[in-house]
């Protein structure tokens, strides 16, 4: 893919690293001369030291045959902008950090995909990491009314040796099992084993009752 990343802090910075690995076509662009000659040392792409909410900047990153534009700045207006700019020219696919909540439906309405206040979601995901330590790792989805979640089957867990149809757990479906490194698509057959890497939809109210099943 060709994809032009705006703003080289941290988000950007990694980004940068995950696009380049994949053999990515990588264009940077940031205002800070610095951050652009760091970058082009550790990364064989094109950086672009400029404005990126210009015209001028992104027709010069060639947004017009990007596969993606990723706007990762902590100004939201800027985000927008450049969005909106780079989508004119054809970029194919825009994605963009929001920072404020207030600020979300903008790109909502601009129909901007959009990944909601960066610093939050690491300190919801530490707050619940703190508060369910059996659950390895989760995501929310509606919202916050439901959420999909890891949870590894301990020796102790009711669970282990029942089939999957024999369980009854409200609120919740088992969508996929880990097993020796393989991954089981769960049918009502399926024995639940000590140390299964079980992943869960469930409503959200009902998630702790559920992980407590698997892992008590």
């Amino acid at each position: 893919m060709y994809l032009i990343i705006v703003g080289l802090g941290g988000i950007g910075r990694n980004l940068v690293d995950i696009a380049t690995k994949d053999k990515n076509d990588v264009v940077v662009i940031d205002q800070d001369e610095k951050r652009c000659r760091e970058i082009a040392a550790r990364y064989d792409v094109l950086t672009i030291l400029g404005d990126a909410t210009q015209k001028s900047i992104l027709e010069e990153a060639e947004a017009s045959r990007a596969n993606a534009l990723i706007a990762t700045t902590s100004d939201d207006a800027a985000n927008l902008m450049m969005s909106l700019t780079a989508k004119g020219l054809g970029t194919k696919k825009i994605v963009a950090v929001v920072n404020q909540e207030e600020h979300v439906e903008m790109f909502k309405e601009a129909e901007i995909f959009l990944f909601e206040n960066p610093d939050m979601t690491v300190a919801s995901h530490l707050y619940f990491s703190v508060k369910r330590p059996k659950i390895k790792d989760y995501l929310t989805v509606s919202g916050g009314k439901a959420e999909i979640f890891e949870v590894v089957v301990s020796p102790e867990s009711p669970v282990v040796g029942s089939r999957l149809s024999k369980l009854r757990i409200k609120g919740g479906l088992v969508v996929a099992i880990e097993r020796n490194g393989d991954v089981i698509l769960p049918r009502g057959n399926t024995v639940i084993q000590t140390h299964d890497l079980v992943t869960i939809f469930a409503k959200a109210p009902e998630v702790e009752e559920i992980s407590l099943m698997f892992a008590p």
